[in-house]
């Protein structure tokens, strides 16, 4: 309890140094002793209403948002608005902020700070937003940084309470605090089976941000500079959040570009949120200015593949938009630090979770080049494509070796291939050497299984290009990967993808196998370096006479 008291009296000596340094209106001063602050605990009830189903959003019609609020959850009445001891939640918003809010900076700690112990000296000061907030938090670090499961008590009772508040707060909220609380949970469904609830919860995000005048750089005017910088990461991460739904669903964004005229984060901030610092060097690198950047590019590949404009645009208008986008990724990747670009210096460098925060920006990066160039497993041109290495028209498999690929029945490899499979190689080897939560699971999988379809098409048609042994030990590792994975994912597509990947995959060391055979070449044998899987695999297919 004596260091649970030392550190709050730090905390009150920060907030008393720094709070009169706050808009009133907006931050509120805290006037309040440790003496006030139940540590034991703020309520022993915990009893919140149950979470009904989620939202049925199929084909993302915006509509949802306005009706969104009979199929939400009834907001949770004063009496409901229990947390645990402050001894037990102080340690985990602490971990929050020293690691998740320092690279996405969603709260203002000092402002959260003053509210969390607001909330536990007395219980005439609290409010459903704050309860929101705190249990927002809470279930950010337990989800994302913890990387529990949904069933997990901890965290399921965070975000049921959160969630039970959450019409009313779509509907009533006009603070930045109920702005911030939605946008958590954006961040919380779009790493789950409810992403369509994130992709419907941003619509009201982003709307509640222009209400506010988030886009508007004439709303900063008499606002000090910490005001500043922090309405404008807010806005940053709304329009963030935003690119990723829409690029998700295939739906239309809600903040165009026309509509704000915000400068992008600094590129040097006093407070050093957003930034990624590596502990082996001096590496610093602008997380949150990246990602801004990044979601401008993605709004772009948006509008070509998925507005209602690009059904009228010729093929030269497609090729020359494919190629700005091209020079907007090489100008954007050519800006992180090379230490920063592959598997090896991401590991030697940075804080697992600094290290997940870059596999999310890689994944998003690789997700968008293979779009714009349509080699991404859920559309039908590319995956019906795919689909013919499996015929025996192109590929005769024997019990002796296999046959040489027909390209007859073949349309040409996509535009801009090689680049694809070398940004594909990169998010493989990120993910498939992770530490792999449920949350990561769902954001990255969309993205993973394409790739793993890629590298391994570039195989049959490449059988004896210079990465064949790199390739054939990341691909076992990621099938041993995705196929522990399938139990926390829906058997469709998924599973069949997974399927696909598996035959495919078999062509593919027959390929290699018959090349090397062909060329008879024994030191290209021993450079191959077969996994034990492998070897086995092709001699379970070769009868031997």
């Amino acid at each position: 309890m004596t260091a649970l008291e030392e550190r709050l009296a730090n905390i009150e000596a920060l907030l008393t140094a720094l709070g009169r340094t706050v808009a009133p209106q907006t931050q509120p001063e805290l006037d309040i002793s440790l003496s006030d602050i139940d540590v034991s605990g703020s309520s022993n009830s915990w009893d919140i209403s149950p979470i009904q189903t989620p939202l049925d959003v199929a084909h993302c019609q915006h509509t949802a948002i306005s009706n969104a609020g009979p199929q939400l959850t009834k907001a949770a009445s004063s009496d409901q608005l229990g947390l645990a001891p402050l001894s037990d939640v102080l340690p985990i918003v602490d971990n929050y902020f020293r690691n998740y809010n320092s690279i996405i900076p969603l709260f203002e700690e000092n402002a959260f700070m003053r509210m969390l112990l607001d909330w536990y000296s007395s219980s005439t000061k609290r409010s459903t937003v704050a309860w929101a907030a705190i249990n927002v938090v809470l279930a950010l670090n337990y989800r994302v940084l913890e990387g529990k499961t949904m069933d997990d008590p901890a965290f399921s009772q965070s975000i049921r309470n959160a969630r039970s508040v959450m019409s009313e707060l779509m509907i009533q909220s006009h603070d930045l605090i109920g702005l911030q609380v939605l946008l958590g949970m954006v961040i919380l469904f779009q790493g789950s089976s409810e992403v369509q609830l994130a992709i419907v919860l941003i619509g009201s995000v982003i709307r509640l941000a222009q209400s506010l005048r988030l886009n508007s750089k004439k709303a900063l005017e008499g606002l000090s500079a910490s005001e500043q910088a922090h309405r404008t990461r807010l806005f940053w991460l709304t329009y963030i959040y935003d690119r990723e739904m829409a690029q998700r669903s295939q739906c239309p964004y809600y903040q165009p570009d026309c509509e704000t005229d915000m400068e992008l984060p600094e590129a040097d901030p006093e407070e050093d949120l957003g930034i990624i610092t590596t502990s082996t060097d001096t590496i610093r690198f602008n997380y949150l200015r990246s990602c801004a950047k990044f979601a401008f590019i993605q709004g772009k590949a948006h509008d070509l593949l998925y507005s209602q404009k690009s059904h009228t645009f010729t093929s030269e208008r497609k090729v020359t938009s494919i190629v700005l986008i091209e020079e907007l990724l090489k100008e954007w990747v050519d800006e992180i630090p090379p230490g920063l670009r592959s598997t090896e210096g991401m590991d030697k460098r940075l804080s697992p979770f600094a290290r997940d925060m870059m596999t999310n920006l890689w994944s998003r990066h690789i997700e968008t080049r293979i779009k714009i160039h349509s080699i991404f497993t859920f559309e039908d041109t590319w995956i019906n494509r795919v689909r013919r290495y499996l015929s025996p028209t192109v590929i005769d498999i024997s019990d002796d070796v296999d046959g040489e690929v027909k390209r007859e029945d073949l349309t040409p490899l996509p535009a801009g291939w090689d680049e694809c499979v070398g940004n594909a190689r990169v998010c493989l080897e990120l993910i498939s050497t992770a530490k792999l939560t449920e949350y990561i699971l769902w954001l990255h999988t969309c993205t993973a299984l394409p790739c793993l379809i890629l590298i391994i098409v570039n195989m049959i048609e490449f059988p004896d290009h210079d990465l064949v042994a790199r390739d054939r030990k990341l691909l076992d590792s990621c099938f041993g990967v995705f196929d522990g994975a399938m139990q926390y994912l829906p058997k469709e597509p998924f599973e069949t993808i997974l399927s696909i990947s598996h035959q495919l995959d078999r062509r593919a060391k027959g390929q290699v196998y018959r090349t090397m055979l062909t060329k008879g070449d024994m030191s290209y044998d021993c450079d191959f370096q077969m996994s034990p899987s492998t070897a086995w695999a092709l001699l379970d297919d070769i009868e031997f006479q």
